[in-house]
């Protein structure tokens, strides 16, 4: 351990430097607290022993500027001090300082109250790795809480999550989003066609080349079954209409066999909807609404399409 001795009395700083580096520690040395002030600032150090009484700045002076600077990690501080009346020991500790030792000090009784102090600093190291472990672990659960185990996309909760910021950035800033509801197409004809173990692998697959095929300033979410929402941030309709367009085709040139559906592969469907001037007195809810309605209108219109809202439904040719 690096350990800071202060101390203006030559012979005495000797000898406790060379005690204490006989002891196994790494010390530097300075004669007065304005020195060990300037030290401080420049070294990385956990460990003090200063004298009460020095020129330029006494310990009590060098304790308190220690302690203002309310540096990261615990520094323990010692005074050696020849003061040994209770109100001036209590002074001393007033001003933050850990421990004292009266002069002329014994070595053997210096000896254990570093001890004591660097029980106390180790113990604040694993203190602290135990915390920073445990915030890793709680970003991580979070990050599950917020994941769809099969998908791994957001789920519905994370989806609560960003629409509301998103939907609050557009009304205060007029920021545009679109919403695009996606679906894939004869689901339930796929399950029970090829199982619903290859019905797991198949919603994996969708959702991996649909994530590959937004950008990273997107979010995507399973909304539950075989549905998928993504938001497209700063986007208007039209725009956002271009990207379902590019998340349709991305599913489509997979070319991915689909008995079920009349195509023989795998298709997806898309309802579009997007924020706007108007929807600054409107709740999410509402343009969610009205992607959910065009999603609607795609199904009911031959699916592997992208629609909005306004849209007529057309009737599915017969397979």
């Amino acid at each position: 351990m690096k350990i800071l001795v202060v101390e203006d009395d030559l012979v005495t700083r000797k000898l406790l430097e060379k005690t204490i580096r006989g002891w196994g520690h790494e010390v530097i040395a300075a004669e007065n607290g304005l020195i060990a002030w300037e030290i401080f600032q420049k070294e990385e150090i956990k460990f003090i022993i200063a004298d009460w009484m020095m020129p330029e700045m006494d310990g009590i002076t060098l304790c308190k500027n220690i302690r203002s600077l309310n540096k990261a990690g615990y520094i323990y501080f010692i005074l050696l001090t020849g003061k040994d009346k209770k109100e001036e020991i209590v002074e001393g500790l007033e001003a933050g300082a850990d421990d004292y030792v009266a002069k002329p000090f014994n070595l053997s009784e210096l000896k254990v109250r570093v001890s004591a102090g660097e029980r106390i600093l180790d113990l604040e190291k694993e203190l602290h790795k135990k915390n920073n472990e445990l915030s890793r672990i709680n970003v991580k659960l979070e990050e599950i809480s917020m994941t769809d185990s099969l998908m791994e996309i957001g789920n519905r909760r994370a989806f609560y999550e960003a629409i509301k910021k998103s939907h609050h950035r557009a009304c205060r800033y007029l920021q545009h989003y679109g919403l695009i509801m996606c679906d894939i197409d004869n689901f339930k004809n796929y399950n029970d066609t090829y199982g619903h173990i290859e019905g797991d692998t198949l919603l994996k697959k969708v959702a991996d080349t649909l994530k590959s095929a937004i950008r990273l300033s997107d979010d995507i979410f399973r909304w539950g079954g075989e549905e998928i929402v993504v938001i497209v941030h700063e986007q208007n309709k039209p725009q956002t209409k271009l990207v379902a367009e590019k998340l349709r085709q991305a599913i489509e040139s997979l070319k991915f066999e689909h008995k079920g559906c009349a195509r023989g592969y795998l298709t997806i469907s898309c309802g579009v909807a997007a924020f706007n001037e108007n929807d600054k007195n409107n709740q999410w809810k509402d343009i969610l609404d009205r992607a959910d309605k065009a999603l609607y209108i795609a199904k009911q219109s031959g699916r592997n399409r992208v629609c909005i809202p306004t849209d007529k439904v057309e009737p599915e040719p017969s397979s």
